[in-house]
């Protein structure tokens, strides 16, 4: 059985009822569920046909929603995504259940067709806006980073790769994935515990994706499989800047070795102070978890910078 995963909230109940449908009417495979995990969301969801729903009592965000319902899925592949992903008749399941079997310890993303309010035909869109997964910029300032401004501080954030049109089927290997609609075993993603101690929204990808290669495993993005992604102006999702730098400063203490650098790196701010605080209150936890994640990586973080090209910023 295959298990899709939906994250939701407040997106509305016709903009989530769009992406089912068109789920249910472009889909490919016939053993199949459809979990969607309702993030506490102002109205909550009623039964939809189809699908399971899950309601969480508590707003937990994007990350640990992903964790919820991948927990609960009964199959063994997981296609995981959020409600404004698109879908047409092109056999996007069948190929991307095909690399989930075929990948057993991989992260997988599909090519990404980006749509907005404005340009919403899919097949439109994808002669003239398509993209294979991203990079991760470690220091995500100007100097990596041109079209950033000066004021702009950051760490950990994922860039996406070339635009370019891309011939062939052969799915191949990325830094980290991007796009919004992924592929996995379920037995991988526990075993890279998901999204643990994530908050709300930001670093999902790199922070799951850096798991997946440190751990022994790998990230794809399958070229042949086009889905939609709208790209909306506002999110629905509640994001403040403290759960953002707090995930940042998560994944620099669990991952990496040089943790106070890039921390530093952050600057000293408000945003920044209250971020450290929520670190503080937890840290206990994460320094547990840290050791547990010492003894499954197996693969050095500046190998993996040198392989990618990612700026590590060694000088």
């Amino acid at each position: 059985m295959t298990s899709i995963v939906i994250t939701y909230h407040n997106e509305g109940l016709d903009f989530l009822t769009e992406c089912i449908t068109q789920i249910q009417e472009t889909i490919d495979i016939l053993d199949y569920e459809i979990i969607i995990v309702d993030d506490c969301s102002r109205e909550p969801l009623p039964d939809i046909d189809g699908a399971t729903v899950i309601h969480n009592k508590t707003n937990i965000g994007v990350g640990q929603s992903f964790d919820v319902g991948i927990n609960q899925a009964k199959g063994e592949d997981i296609i995981w995504m959020a409600c404004d992903m698109r879908f047409i008749n092109n056999n996007w399941a069948s190929k991307l259940v095909k690399e989930i079997d075929t990948n057993l310890k991989s992260l997988i993303c599909t090519c990404c067709v980006g749509i907005n309010k404005d340009e919403m035909d899919f097949n439109i869109r994808r002669k003239i806006q398509r993209v294979y997964g991203a990079t991760i910029l470690m220091y995500h300032d100007k100097q990596s980073n041109p079209r950033k401004t000066e004021s702009f501080r950051g760490i950990i954030e994922a860039q996406w790769k070339s635009r370019d049109k891309i011939k062939g089927d052969k799915s191949y290997e990325i830094p980290c994935i991007l796009g919004a609609c992924y592929g996995v075993k379920k037995a991988w993603y526990l075993y890279v515990d998901g999204f643990w101690g994530h908050r709300q929204w930001g670093t999902l990808e790199p922070y799951i994706s850096l798991k997946s290669w440190l751990f022994g495993g790998n990230c794809l993005v399958s070229p042949h499989i086009e889905t939609a992604h709208i790209f909306k102006k506002n999110g629905t999702h509640n994001i403040t800047q403290d759960s953002v730098m707090f995930n940042k400063m998560l994944v620099s203490t669990l991952l990496l070795e040089n943790r106070d650098r890039y921390i530093a790196f952050l600057g000293n701010n408000s945003i920044l102070r209250r971020a450290k605080k929520l670190i503080e209150e937890n840290k206990e936890a994460i320094l547990l978890k840290r050791e547990e994640y010492k003894k499954k990586t197996v693969v050095d973080i500046k190998d993996l910078c040198y392989r990618f090209n990612i700026d590590l910023r060694n000088d």
